[in-house]
């Protein structure tokens, strides 16, 4: 009976290869992650505990925030308005927005510092490393003068001793020896000036014994504050906000905040009245000043009328006063000219277009020129680059003509400049000659124009003044305290809700990224469905687990457990076996693997029997003549004849053919270990050997050696009719399967087909063979050392 070829169509398994690849979630093998996730079920109930104990570990060692709170309407309003009076006040509100810059600044941060007097902060070390403040119930006070500064914001230890003594000390300052103190004594050293007394909630806390304290800096203290406050907008209609301040004490929190509400109060009022009363100061400085020049007017229009006993010298002036203004009409004339050539040469530096009004006419000739050569160059662009001989030399041209317009307007600016000096000059003189004549009514109507200026000044400084003292005094704070400091209940944080959460959702993150790594490390093949994926090859059938007892070496199993689920699965797998093949000839199946451990010995010895139980008459060869292991399966320790003896023919067939405990079940130890298995392989003599095991057994099964580790196992695979390749859950790694791929491109082995043995989803197995990875394959087993602390606990043999 021959078997069929069962040729694999390899382009379409590329192809079903190619679809599976196009999803993402076809390439994902929820049998196996289902597996991984059973098989590290321990390691992700821990990860999860861990998660959850740190997040409990953190609250507890937490030490809780809490946040009092406040709600403040702020309104500035004007009761000057009422009559009628724009407050300057109102220039100065910038909005909510400003209000909350003043309440975060440093400015505002050390007003509340000055007048909380939190110099001195009083603790407790409390439990588990979390101190306890004493905020308005420390059992002792201290009162002090500060003479190095670099006390300032350290620790300092005191130490209860009894009702009168205490001892303090600070690291780097103060040793602990030498500083037992009586309270209300005096403590005098390098740093500071102090004394300690005792308070009313001495008695109560006496017991506690350790207690700390620290002098705060006010940089320390407004650094507190700046980094503890909260402010923002609410509703910036309403000019409503939130105050906030955050401490580990909650009292401590509620009293500062209510403190902060005060000061704002009184700091917001001053605020807005500083720039009125910096402007009502300066309207009386001047206000003075004024006074004191219209004084001295007065003495002067006094002392000339007694001495001229007149005012009226207008008719003696008029000639003077003639000349005057023909003087001045001339210099207006010379400004308008020297307006005009200054503009002249504006415009002609700047290129743009050029007035000529009252320029003389050599000036406008030379002005007239460089327009026209200006434009004649701008006509030529339009037909020339800029690079070309005639446009250079029209810019030349026009440079030279805009020089020697330039020049000449500069030269008629001089000249009309020294006219100008000229009739500043003579205007000088007659002045003079006017003040000799009638000077004295002159300056006395100089000084009457003065009085009158400074005398309207004098009288809007006071009217300027009523306003601002009318503002200043109608001016009020609308300041509404809407929600009063509230006493915190709960901490802001941490939050327990959000803290065991956020634990519990970061242990379930880890958890899937451990359970995603784990997948993807996992390089070996665990379920049937993963196999057939990456198989270019049929899979005859399954083999679960033997779980019935663990076997320290390969033995013949399903003639004690005919009705298991091992023997119902070889049964299977013989039945397809018959399903595949024709006639009834004989057959001679060859059962190999990739490494040993992945149970080919116990496939074979054991689906021997399933074939013998059937009537046939069945030999079993041991072939892997490097570590036989087939007379072991059948409890033999017989091995000093065998395959290797009766191929260089010292042994005939019938002496070393051994029967086994089942009836048709026959089986040939490999022998002693031969130098040269592979050659022998290769003789005629086996080829011989072969046909005589045909002619007296319906199946010949060959337990070949493991084909990634020696070649053996392919010489003998290429003279059976159906070779089996043998695959161990759990235990076999996928490269392996680069093996049966190459076995069916490069040796045509078109009829191979696989079993999938030891399928479980736990991670115990009762047998195997050798290690892993076929490490001491071709060494002597040696005994295991049962006190190691890494002793497999997997005994793989077959």
């Amino acid at each position: 009976m021959n078997f069929k070829t069962q040729h694999i169509d390899s382009e379409q398994v590329n192809l079903n290869q190619q679809d599976s690849h196009e999803d993402p979630l076809n390439n994902i093998d929820f049998d196996k992650l289902k597996q991984v996730f059973v098989k590290n079920l321990f390691w992700i109930i821990m990860i999860l505990f861990v998660a959850n104990a740190a997040t409990f570990l953190y609250i507890r060692y937490t030490k809780p925030v809490y946040s009092s709170e406040s709600i403040l309407k702020l309104d500035i309003k004007s009761e000057a308005g009422i009559l009628g009076i724009q407050s300057p006040m109102e220039q100065d509100i910038k909005g909510v927005s400003g209000e909350i810059e003043i309440l975060k600044s440093r400015l505002f941060a050390s007003k509340v510092v000055d007048a909380v007097g939190m110099d001195v902060s009083y603790f407790h070390p409390g439990r588990s490393h979390l101190y306890d403040e004493r905020y308005g119930n420390s059992p002792f006070r201290v009162e002090y003068k500060i003479l190095n500064p670099s006390i300032l914001d350290q620790r300092i230890n005191l130490e209860i001793l009894n009702d009168r003594l205490f001892v303090i000390h600070a690291e780097n300052f103060l040793s602990k020896a030498s500083n037992t103190h009586v309270f209300g004594e005096k403590i005098v050293n390098d740093y500071f000036e102090m004394t300690i007394y005792k308070t009313n909630y001495f008695a109560d806390q006496k017991d506690l014994v350790d207690f700390y304290f620290v002098l705060n800096s006010q940089d320390a203290l407004i650094d507190y504050f700046q980094n503890n406050i909260l402010v923002e907008p609410i509703n910036l209609n309403a000019n409503t906000i939130k105050i906030g301040l955050s401490d580990y004490n909650k009292f401590k929190a509620k009293s500062l905040l209510q403190a902060i509400d005060t000061i704002y109060l009184l700091y917001t009022k001053a605020a807005k009245n500083q720039a009125v009363e910096q402007k009502i100061q300066f309207l009386e400085t001047q206000m003075f000043k004024t006074q004191k020049d219209l004084e001295q007017y007065e003495d002067y229009f006094e002392k000339f009328t007694i001495k001229n006993r007149t005012t009226d010298l207008t008719q003696d002036l008029n000639y003077t006063i003639q000349l005057l203004n023909e003087l001045d009409s001339q210099r207006f004339n010379l400004r308008n000219q020297i307006s005009s050539v200054e503009l002249a040469i504006k415009q002609l530096q700047e290129d743009t277009p050029i007035t000529l009004h009252d320029i003389p006419k050599l000036s406008q000739e030379l002005i007239l020129e460089y327009n026209a050569l200006r434009d004649e160059r701008a006509l030529k662009l339009s037909n020339y680059n800029e690079n070309t001989q005639i446009i250079q030399q029209l810019t030349n041209r026009v440079e030279l003509a805009k020089k020697n317009a330039l020049s000449s307007l500069g030269s008629l600016k001089e000249n009309l400049l020294s006219a100008q000096k000229e009739l500043t000059s003579k205007r000088t003189i007659l002045e003079s000659n006017f003040a000799e004549l009638p000077s004295m009514g002159t300056s006395y109507n100089k000084n009457r124009r003065l009085y009158s200026l400074q005398e309207e000044f004098y009288f809007s400084l006071i009217q300027s003044k009523i306003e601002l003292e009318i503002a200043r005094a109608g001016t009020v704070t609308d300041f509404v305290v809407l929600s009063p400091a509230s006493t915190p209940t709960e901490p802001i944080k941490p939050q327990k809700i959000l803290v065991y959460g956020a634990g519990f959702v970061a242990g379930l993150v880890i958890c899937f990224f451990f359970i995603a790594i784990s997948y993807l490390i996992d390089d070996k093949i665990t379920n049937i469905k993963e196999l057939e994926r990456l198989l270019m090859a049929p899979v005859l059938g399954i083999v679960p687990r033997y779980s019935v007892q663990k076997l320290q070496t390969t033995r013949l199993v399903v003639n004690t457990n005919p009705k298991s689920s091992i023997s119902e699965a070889l049964r299977s797998i013989r039945t397809n076996m018959e399903f595949m093949s024709s006639g009834n000839g004989r057959k001679v199946i060859s059962i190999t693997s990739t490494v040993s451990g992945e149970g080919k010995t116990f496939i074979t010895v054991n689906l021997a029997a399933i074939f013998a139980y059937s009537g046939l008459k069945v030999v079993v060869v041991d072939l892997d003549m490097r570590r036989p292991k087939v007379h072991l399966a059948f409890s033999s320790e017989q091995n000093h004849r065998g395959v290797s003896t009766l191929l260089i023919n010292r042994n005939t067939l019938d002496e070393c053919l051994n029967e086994s405990e089942l009836a048709n079940l026959y089986y040939i130890s490999a022998g002693p270990t031969p130098p040269n298995p592979s050659e022998l392989i290769l003789s005629d003599r086996f080829n011989q050997f072969l046909e005589e095991l045909k002619s007296k057994f319906d199946i010949v099964i060959l337990d070949t050696p493991p084909v990634g580790l020696v070649t053996d196992g392919i010489l003998v695979m290429k003279k059976s009719d159906l070779p089996v390749y043998v695959v161990r859950a759990d235990y076999s790694k996928k490269v392996y399967l680069k093996a049966i791929h190459s076995l069916i491109k490069n040796n045509k082995f078109t009829n191979l087909s696989v079993i999938f043995n030891s399928t479980s989803s736990s991670g115990t197995y009762g047998y195997g063979y050798g290690t892993g990875s076929g490490s001491g394959y071709y060494e002597e087993d040696q005994k295991t050392n049962s006190s190691s602390r890494f002793k497999s606990i997997f005994q793989r043999k077959s």
